[in-house]
């Protein structure tokens, strides 16, 4: 078996490292992977035996569409990454993990940009840097979940000019991160089919269960234990930092009954 990601966003949870020094309060994202081998010399076939893997966080490209959209700014430096890049392992270890290492910082740094706004109005673009640096990033590997749940640790970086201050505003945060393939969204609906921005665990539910109308499933591993995040509204793992993982079990409110 070889190791593998998941083609798709995957819902990633953040908790603080340190709760009392978390500045970015960012709850969690959607984070996308992709595993690449390379060709043999005959560059017939992949090379099985080595790959890399590239993670890309939600917000990376969304400060990049951004700028460009608002006032026609990007990084100008090609070394600048949306994503980190790093080497994978090519196979599971004795316990189903596939670990990926020596991963390169993604950042984007905008420059400080005058445009003209909808209204005609002169304006600046501040500049603005983020950064993501992943470490200790592991996907759990099986025939049954191949690359459904990973977990690793992320250091993000924001730095923003203050257009009235002229001041740079800095922050750091590390989290724990754990990820959920697929992103499944858990937001409540009322009898009208809008959304009531509430959760609801239910639709997180692997299972149908027609009688409680979930006519279908989340599409989820029923493996997994897993809720709806109340911040993010996407069914996310059911797991802290420090319990085994990937978590395994059922939400109560996913139980069929006779």
């Amino acid at each position: 078996m070889l190791c593998e990601v998941a083609s798709g966003p995957y819902a990633v949870k953040y908790f603080p490292k340190d709760a009392g020094n978390d500045c970015l309060m960012i709850p969690g994202e959607q984070v996308g992977m992709s595993v690449y081998n390379p060709p043999k010399g005959d560059d017939r076939e992949i090379d099985a035996s080595r790959a890399t893997i590239a993670i890309q966080a939600h917000s990376m490209g969304a400060l990049a569409d951004d700028a460009k959209a608002t006032a026609g700014a990007t990084d100008p430096d090609p070394k600048h990454k949306q994503y980190s890049f790093g080497t994978y392992a090519a196979r599971p270890d004795a316990d189903d993990f596939c670990a990926a290492s020596d991963l390169s910082v993604a950042e984007q740094r905008i420059p400080e940009t005058a445009y003209t706004d909808a209204d005609g109005n002169p304006a600046i673009y501040p500049e603005t840097r983020l950064a993501y640096e992943w470490r200790d990033v592991r996907m759990h590997m099986t025939f049954a979940t191949p690359g459904n749940a990973a977990t690793g640790e992320v250091s993000i970086t924001r730095e923003r000019a203050n257009s009235e201050t002229g001041n740079r505003e800095t922050c750091t945060t590390t989290y724990i991160a754990s990820a959920l393939f697929p992103k499944v969204g858990c937001e409540a609906v009322d009898a009208t089919g809008q959304g009531t921005g509430m959760p609801d665990d239910t639709r997180c539910c692997a299972n149908a269960d027609p009688a409680k109308g979930r006519p279908f499933g989340s599409g989820l591993h029923p493996d997994f234990k897993v809720k709806c995040d109340p911040e993010l509204l996407l069914c996310v793992l059911d797991w802290r930092p420090g319990e085994h993982f990937p978590p395994r079990g059922t939400n109560p409110v996913c139980k069929v009954e006779g």
